[in-house]
């Protein structure tokens, strides 16, 4: 085949250009994004519920509602978490659960909760979770005149109508999901004094504003053989027509405006966004799922600039921009491709005194990069960094391959053989070990596939990655190169004559000969450095501390805060400013202040006296400073508050951050349904205070009681007394007010006062149209309450995250006897603790089925069932130098590090699977063992060296380097250095040593 193809060279090049073209074409067209589109198994039911309190709204609607939700088919858990008139429930499905189905169920078993329901009511809200939903980059719109009520109104409007719907016809964004907007209402104030004048209450200003505020839609009227429309024309449409409405007192007719005053006003704010200390709102960007990021930012920037063309008075702004990683993670492969390929190149020129052999690398390695990402667009992968990290380790083994099918073919040029012979014995040599490495790669990720869960789907994207990359490099290397290595030869190019290539790598090989004979004598220095190798992997693995991604010095940060007061959310953000007040470090802030309107956030809704700040600085330094000079102020002002600095979240964290902490106590109520009440908490915090400095937040709340004795005594109609009351705290809601384009509500209420005020200046009239004071007919009383109720589906329960001094397993059992001690309690555990160990088993059977598959496979290519074991010993030895510099620079064992260890165990397999395969050949031609095992090494030496030298010059720049790629990367390229470094000379001495003593017991058994 290798023949046929070399004596078609125009064929080979013509297919090569076909695929080239169609390569391009496909990269123009391959969606690019921050992760694959992987359905996530979780669905998110939210229910708001205003002006009830958490235990009114956990008892009457969330239990029911949970109750129904636990019948949805696959659920694997649900859990919810309930405040005042908001509650957030979280359903989570078994992997592999159609989530579009799953969704459609959840709707209803939602629908048939309804009845049992409370009627006023909004239908709860169901989110479906992707990872498309995440936002790719915040939209910040700010007014650069001074914010008032009024020109806010109509920026949110603005906003709304205009600038929302031009941003989402952009074609790859799904949608602006927007918060941070407020709403107009209608205010009628009633003139007490007037009213009292008059002798009416406020009830008759509710009834006639809704008999002006009619609606009766389209009468059908008919009229001898025609029929007509008619329609009612209603008379409010706007605050004018409400203060215009007549009323008739005692034969006299009042204009609403002669006795109340009405204003057009935003609704009370439950939530704020500000930007750099000036109210703002946001939009976050939600893309299509096949959408290309790059495309999507640059057309989202241009809309931008014609937004500042167009509005000249309005500000606008980005934060949080995830694309940057995507940026950072293909800056890098490009990087390693350029750096690499071009060692690559330097290295055989010194190695093989030749300049076309370098060329052909040059050639080689785009050819299979394009034809990689030809066969992903096909299998429908996009570019992302899972994909990306698969590309890495291909981009490796290109390299890798193109230098051994070089340097074998130029072997066999030495030995005497014509080109045509050279080019085709010295591929055909080598095509059954290139296919073995990777079929042996391949076999690493294969078990993989099997791993449960959003990691197991993360990993089927790389390892079709890695197999597209491995297959397509091993097409270039077996097809295109020994065609463009004879037509290069053929070629006398005028620069080598210039360049009088002289270099000597005899040198090499006298100095592997003598380390060859000096470890063959001391046998013991290559066994121990094996065996030490090996226990430091089995070690670090232990001891090390493990993480996601690396830890990199950000100079952004998330500060989270709650005030633990009830307090406005414009005193939260009056706080939030004065903590942050001239600091001169800080680039941007960005402020979410209590409750969110975002459609899709999955986050937990926050309250009134939380917020979230983004804060960006100029270094990290100033960053350090920062969080230094705002734990003073916290400390010194706000001794009550409780905060937390965290690192802005990216992609990943958003997959697998979850909120569980490692062990977490789950304290529940033996005889109620109810959590155990708030005075019980000292007696469980005694139960707990060795495990946990967990405090349970609490609330202080006023109820108000009705004394309906003294309601009937005055005789007081419960409706004029509610009304009044609902008046004084602004939540008497009359009607909507119909305008032409949407609905605003019209509220009836007093002027705000402090509360005692309020309450001693309230009358309300009874049935004999007398004045009574209010205070005489409720009494009010303060009391503690529980801030957040959480359930899940065991019912309510309260968290205590548990400190584990020591074996978590101890502190599980000594906790149950202690909680179990008391009847009144009971405890179940939950946490990432469990998840880790699940997920530990599962990763031991795929380790297990993996080195089985290598063992298999390498057992097929060998004829043997010895020298395989060669191969698997060597892998632990040189995980042990990747976990040691790794170590040695500080780092954690995270997903970059993990991918470096199958990169380096990829290359220095597939060295040392060629080592054997030459020996092998060299025994099959009648060599002594010990004479093949020399002379093997020797005509390896230089493809495994070239190999070493170009994988860790490609990656050392990362460690020196500074900015958030090469943070990134350091991982990676630490354990790839450190595995190739001690892998090379396992490769070298350790693998003849033990074919030596294998290769011994073996004969003697045949003896």
């Amino acid at each position: 085949m290798v023949k046929f193809l070399i004596n078609r060279p125009i064929a080979v090049f013509m297919t090569t250009l076909a695929f080239l073209l169609l390569g391009v074409v496909a990269s123009n067209r391959i969606a690019t994004s921050l992760m694959p589109d992987i359905a996530i198994p979780e669905i998110t039911v939210q229910v708001s519920y205003p002006n009830n309190t958490a235990r009114e709204l956990e008892t009457n609607v969330i239990r029911a509602l949970r109750n129904q939700l636990l019948q949805v088919s696959n659920l694997k858990d649900i859990s919810s978490e309930t405040r005042d008139g908001f509650a957030t429930l979280k359903l989570q499905f078994e992997y592999g659960t159609n989530t579009n189905l799953a969704f459609v169920e959840t709707n209803e078993k939602v629908d048939a909760s309804l009845n049992s329901l409370p009627r006023n009511l909004d239908r709860p809200k169901v989110i479906k979770a992707s990872v498309t939903d995440i936002p790719i980059v915040n939209l910040a719109v700010t007014l650069k005149e001074e914010v008032t009520s009024e020109n806010f109104l109509e920026l949110s409007d603005f906003t709304e109508t205009v600038l929302k719907k031009r941003v989402e016809q952009l074609p790859d964004i799904a949608l602006a999901d927007i918060s941070g907007i407020t709403k107009p209402e209608i205010v009628v104030i009633p003139d007490g004094q007037k009213l009292q004048n008059l002798k009416i209450s406020s009830n008759e200003l509710i009834n006639v504003i809704k008999q002006n505020n009619f609606e009766f839609g389209n009468l059908l009227v008919q009229n001898g053989i025609y029929q007509y429309n008619f329609k009612f024309n209603n008379p409010l449409k706007t605050k004018k027509d409400v203060e215009n409405i007549d009323i008739k007192i005692e034969e006299k007719l009042f204009k609403l405006k002669d006795l109340a005053q009405v204003k057009l006003q935003p609704v009370k704010d439950r939530g704020l966004v500000y930007v750099n200390g000036k109210r703002s709102i946001v939009l976050a960007i939600i893309k299509q799922a096949d959408a290309r990021v790059y495309e999507l930012k640059e057309a989202l920037e241009k809309v931008t600039e014609s937004f500042k063309t167009d509005y000249p008075n309005l500000e606008f702004t980005t934060n949080q921009d995830q694309t940057k990683l995507l940026k950072l993670s293909i800056d890098n492969l490009k990087s390693s491709l350029w750096i690499g390929s071009f060692l690559a190149i330097i290295i055989m020129f010194f190695f093989l005194k030749d300049l076309k052999s370098p060329l052909i690398i040059a050639i080689s390695i785009p050819v299979s990069l394009v034809i990689s990402i030809l066969f992903m667009y096909l299998f429908g992968l996009s570019i992302n960094i899972i994909s990306l990290s698969g590309l890495i380790l291909g981009v490796g083994m290109m390299i890798d391959n193109a230098i051994i099918v070089i340097d074998n073919i130029t072997q066999k040029l030495e030995e005497g053989n014509d080109l045509l012979n050279a080019c085709v014995k010295g591929t055909n040599e080598i095509i059954t070990p290139l296919i073995s490495s990777v079929l042996t790669t391949c076999s690493v990720f294969l078990p993989l596939l099997f791993l449960s869960g959003i990691t197991g789907a993360l990993f089927y994207d790389q390892a079709l990655a890695v197999g597209i990359g491995l297959f397509s490099s091993l097409l270039v290397s077996v097809f295109l190169i020994p065609v463009i290595y004879r037509q290069l030869k053929n070629k006398e190019f005028s620069i080598e004559k210039k360049l009088q290539l002289s270099v000597k790598t005899q040198n090499v090989e006298e100095w592997y000969e003598k380390g060859y004979y000096f470890f063959f004598k001391n046998k013991g220095i290559v066994y121990g450095i094996a065996i030490l190798f090996t226990g430091l992997a089995l070690l670090f693995f232990n001891v090390m501390p493990y993480s996601q991604l690396p830890k990199i010095n950000q100079n952004e940060a998330i500060l989270t805060i709650d005030w633990n007061e009830s307090i406005t959310v414009q005193e939260n953000q009056k706080r939030i400013q004065a903590i942050l007040k001239d600091k001169l470090a800080i680039e941007t802030t960005f402020s979410q202040v209590g409750e969110q309107q975002f459609l899709l956030q999955q986050e937990n809704a926050k309250s009134f006296s939380e917020g979230v700040v983004y804060i960006k600085v100029k270094t990290v330094e100033d960053l350090k400073q920062l969080k230094e000079s705002i734990r003073q102020s916290m400390q010194s002002n706000f001794t009550s508050a409780t905060y937390t600095f965290e690192d802005p979240k990216n992609i990943f964290q958003y997959l697998f951050g979850s909120q569980k902490n490692g062990l977490i106590a789950q304290i529940s109520s033996k005889s109620s349904l109810e959590v155990p009440a708030e005075n019980k908490l000292p007696i469980i915090k005694s139960y707990l205070q060795e495990f946990t400095t967990d405090e349970i937040p609490l609330k202080q709340t006023v109820f108000i009681e009705i004394l309906h004795e003294q309601v009937l005594l005055y005789n007081v109609s419960y409706d004029d007394l509610l009304n009044e009351l609902k008046s004084t705290f602004n939540q008497n809601f009359i009607d909507n007010l119909k305008t032409s384009q949407k609905f605003i509500p019209i509220m009836l209420n007093y002027d705000n006062k402090e509360f005692e005020t309020m309450i001693s200046d309230l009358f309300v009239r009874n049935k004999n149209k007398e004045l009574i004071a209010v205070r005489n007919l409720i009494k009010t009383f303060p009391s503690e309450q529980y801030k957040t109720i959480t359930s899940n589906r065991s019912g309510e329960y309260l968290a205590f995250n548990v400190i584990s001094n020591g074996p978590t397993n101890e502190d599980i059992y000594k906790i149950q006897n202690k909680i179990r001690a008391n009847q009144d309690f009971n405890v179940r555990f939950s946490g990432s603790y469990f998840d880790i160990k699940a997920l530990g088993n599962e990763l031991l059977v795929v380790v297990l089925v993996a080195l089985l598959l290598l063992y298999l496979i390498m057992a097929a290519q060998f004829e043997s069932l010895w020298q395989p074991l060669i191969i698997l010993l060597e892998i632990p030895i040189d995980i042990g130098g990747a976990l040691l510099l790794l170590w040695l620079f500080g780092g954690t064992i995270n997903v970059m590090a993990a991918i470096g260890i199958v990169v380096m165990s990829g290359v220095i397999i597939n060295d040392s699977i060629l080592k054997l395969h030459t020996i092998n050949l060299l025994r099959k031609e009648g060599k002594i063992i010990s004479e093949a095992i020399k002379l093997g090494g020797k005509l390896r030496l230089k493809p495994i060296l070239m190999t070493s030298f170009t994988t860790i010059l490609a990656l050392l720049p990362f460690l020196f380097i500074g900015g958030l790629g090469a943070k990134l990367q350091k991982p990676l390229a630490l354990t790839v250095i450190g595995g190739m470094l001690i892998g090379t000379f396992i490769s070298l001495y350790f693998i003849p040593l033990m074919y030596t003593l294998l290769s011994k017991k073996e004969v003697s058994n045949n003896e």
